[in-house]
């Protein structure tokens, strides 16, 4: 009698697995099939990925090597080409190119553009054109910005700022950028050393370091 019960639960539960079979399994199907396509696609995705990333990195290193051969035509033509491209190597290429040219401006504008979601790197551009063109008002002024408390390019800023008081000859406004320095929380050792060594050949008025 037990046996029997047992093999009339056993097909009831075939019965009933065919049951949901038979109403599901075009869906267990499509879902199966679904995982399998996603994996495949994830894994190919990853590899060209990968394989992307692989060829602009030989590419990059290429042109570094040709800047530092002294071929800069050829190089400036493969930072161009590098710089098309929207991932990190085409940012670093906008670099290398604005370094190549006497007009880095295009290049430094569209480095801003492609970083308009990261402030940190597209503000840099602001810096880099300050650094070549300490006489030029409109890019000094750009920085003002730049120079506010906990900013991380605040040292760097009130640096070149202070580079461009000292060749006006205001030696006391280039003194007051070299004091913030040293209080900016973001300044690093080597910049602190820098800003130290500018003050200590500035005749600097006392009531400068004993400003908040």
């Amino acid at each position: 009698m037990s046996d029997f019960l047992r093999e009339l639960e056993e097909d009831i539960r075939e019965e009933r697995i065919f049951i949901l079979w038979r109403k599901y399994g075009n869906y267990i199907i499509g879902l199966a099939l679904a995982i399998v396509l996603a994996t495949v696609s994830y894994t190919l995705w990853q590899y060209f990925k990968h394989k992307s990333q692989v060829k602009s990195h030989v590419s990059f290193s290429n042109a570094v090597t040709l800047m530092k051969l002294g071929k800069k035509e050829e190089a400036l033509k493969a930072f161009e080409i590098l710089s098309q491209e929207s991932g990190g190597y085409g940012k670093l290429s906008l670099l290398y190119e604005g370094a190549l040219l006497s007009n880095p401006e295009d290049a430094y504008k569209r480095l801003s553009r492609l970083a308009l979601a990261n402030p940190a790197l597209g503000n840099l551009p602001k810096v880099l054109r300050a650094a070549r063109e300490l006489d030029n008002p409109i890019a000094l002024e750009s920085l003002e910005s730049l120079t506010s408390p906990n900013n991380a390019w605040a040292p760097l800023s009130l640096e070149l700022l202070a580079l461009a008081s000292l060749k006006k000859g205001d030696t006391v406004e280039a003194a007051g950028k070299y004091i913030r320095i040293l209080k900016e929380p973001y300044s690093t050792p080597t910049e602190e050393l820098r800003a130290s060594l500018m003050l200590s050949q500035i005749d600097a008025p006392a009531y400068l370091f004993e400003q908040e």
